[in-house]
């Protein structure tokens, strides 16, 4: 049997919840909240209690583990809820939408969501515990850092670098063969032009 726990209880955790039912490999899905009582439901999915039931969780069985805290412009709690999921040993799936378009030739990191007719082209590499959220299309041979998130409707053309822990926000373009740093805010419906510098925000036509 193949059981899931899932760290966060909030909107990103229904989407995620959305995919991996229709991915119809799991015979178990729980949530863990602070903000959620225990023994309340979210799209069918039993909440086990807060965080400090996840050792518990590790011992009844449930091997994988998914962070679905989502990243508006911070990726800092999804990477600490990482570390300790990391250090209880669970190990972290790729939740992909069966509606997705993920090429064969492509690379996905461990713990990355890919969500809704989202596609992600020929030798492009996206690092671990990403958010490619819905109808975000990564194409060919570009290449996505951990942490990252790439925003609802986002096209990122060909062979481009974005660094890890960057947020581009929904329905941005990213011309082909542009470097973006680590820890950038791309703000929604921007047009990047040319390379973005590390720990930045930008918005509009750069």
């Amino acid at each position: 049997m193949k059981k899931l726990v899932l760290i966060g209880g909030g909107g990103h955790c229904k989407s995620v919840i959305d995919s991996a039912l229709a991915m119809n490999i799991y015979d178990e899905i729980v949530i863990t909240d602070a903000t959620i009582p225990a023994g309340s439901k979210v799209m069918g999915c039993d909440l086990a209690g807060t965080d400090e039931v996840l050792s518990d969780l590790k011992d009844k069985g449930f091997d994988h583990a998914f962070i679905t805290v989502g990243s508006i412009k911070s990726a800092t709690l999804r990477k600490e809820l990482v570390k300790k999921a990391n250090e209880l040993g669970f190990e972290f799936p790729v939740i992909c939408d069966p509606s997705a378009n993920v090429s064969s030739y492509a690379s996905i990191g461990e713990g990355t969501f890919i969500g809704k007719n989202a596609v992600i082209n020929a030798e492009a590499k996206v690092g671990a515990h990403c958010i490619i959220n819905t109808g975000a299309i990564i194409e060919h041979e570009c290449m996505i850092g951990d942490l990252t998130h790439i925003s609802v409707g986002t096209v990122v053309c060909g062979d481009c670098h974005i660094g890890s822990e960057s947020f581009i926000g929904a329905g941005s373009t990213v011309i082909q063969c542009v470097n973006i740093g680590d820890n950038v805010i791309v703000g929604a419906g921007s047009t990047i032009l040319h390379d973005l510098e590390s720990n930045k925000s930008y918005y509009g036509v750069v």
